[in-house]
């Protein structure tokens, strides 16, 4: 039995995809943990394609799905998606620009996406007991085209340089080793992202940042990447007071900067038909902000199922993210069911 805070603000969940969402079910046990929560916050990676003409861009992966999406996210009690990912453009901005409109229509929220660079960086904001919660999204995972301008509709992304560095001998006992791919922020997109940031803070008392980074592909998306842990640092330097991460589709270790909590992979809350056997369990956090606490709850996905993992002691992986917030120096409570986080 999942015993958690009575009511929470905010339950942030990772990445939501189907091909068919009338066929996805909703455990009970999280049933109730939604029903309790006043502001469900997902990625939705997908978007709604209605206009069967549409053909997808020219990339390695697209996705789509159907205007039914809505109604599991209402069922779920959604009031915010973030639209900052590598998918929302798959068949253009048509279908991006449809997809925000129909959750508009249902009252709920998006952001990461707009007809302009200014508008996709805007941030979401949500009441809380009288309080303003501001959230933030942006990708840097996304193919040129879908990249928003000042002139141009798109996502909010931020761009990053690949560079290869090769020591020539130590590439021959460690051939094809894959940390010899680093990343760097562009300098340009940084600053802007200072910016938005900095105003940003200024006009909400709590300031979420919910990037879409990293990479995505089993097994190297249970690494956390370099210019993902100093992106994140940087932002909580100029304003973010909690980060929570996706697009690996597996949740990875947290750390705490400054007091302020970093989840630099929530995983996937629903991904169906489910991608790899290694990305069933996903994290939902959720977050009361006048106790200044939060219950870390996992979720894992069976076939089109979902549901809260109630005996976390017997999960290997889970027991592997204690160990890594205690190697980071964080202590966690911890019971059957969810760790404790005071943020």
């Amino acid at each position: 039995m999942v015993q958690v805070i009575e009511e929470y603000d905010l339950c942030f969940c990772g990445d939501v995809y189907a091909e068919d969402p009338s066929k996805l079910f909703i455990g009970e046990r999280l049933e109730k943990i939604f029903s309790n929560c006043k502001n469900v916050i997902v990625n939705l990676e997908t978007p709604i394609v209605v206009n069967s003409r549409l053909i997808p861009m020219n990339k390695y992966s697209a996705l789509k799905t159907n205007i039914k999406i809505i109604d599991f996210l209402k069922k779920i009690g959604v009031k915010a998606v973030s639209l900052a990912n590598n998918h929302i453009m798959d068949y253009g901005d048509s279908a991006a620009k449809f997809t925000k409109n129909a959750l508009s229509r249902e009252r709920i929220k998006s952001y990461g996406y707009g007809v302009s660079r200014s508008e996709a960086f805007q941030p979401c904001m949500l009441e809380v007991d009288g309080k303003k919660v501001g959230i933030i999204g942006f990708t840097t995972t996304f193919v040129s085209e879908a990249l928003s301008k000042d002139d141009k509709p798109g996502v909010a992304g931020i761009r990053i340089i690949t560079r290869v560095e090769i020591d020539p001998r130590e590439i021959l006992e460690e051939p094809a080793a894959p940390y010899i791919v680093k990343g760097e922020v562009l300098n340009n997109d940084l600053t802007f992202l200072e910016k938005i940031l900095k105003a940003a803070r200024k006009e909400c008392d709590y300031l979420v940042l919910q990037p879409h980074w990293g990479v995505g592909l089993a097994p190297y998306n249970k690494i956390v990447l370099d210019y993902v842990k100093t992106l994140a640092r940087h932002s909580i330097d100029v304003g973010a007071e909690l980060i929570v991460g996706g697009h690996p589709h597996t949740f990875q270790p947290i750390e705490v900067y400054k007091g302020k909590p970093i989840f630099y992979s929530l995983g996937n809350l629903i991904f169906y038909p489910i991608m790899h056997e290694m990305e069933n369990l996903g994290i939902v956090l959720c977050i009361n902000l006048k106790e200044k606490k939060a219950d870390i709850l996992f979720v894992e996905q069976k076939d089109n199922n979902i549901e809260v993992v109630d005996k976390i002691k017997n999960r290997p992986e889970i027991q592997y993210f204690y160990y890594m917030a205690l190697r980071n120096g964080i202590k966690l409570g911890e019971n059957d069911t969810f760790f404790e986080l005071n943020i």
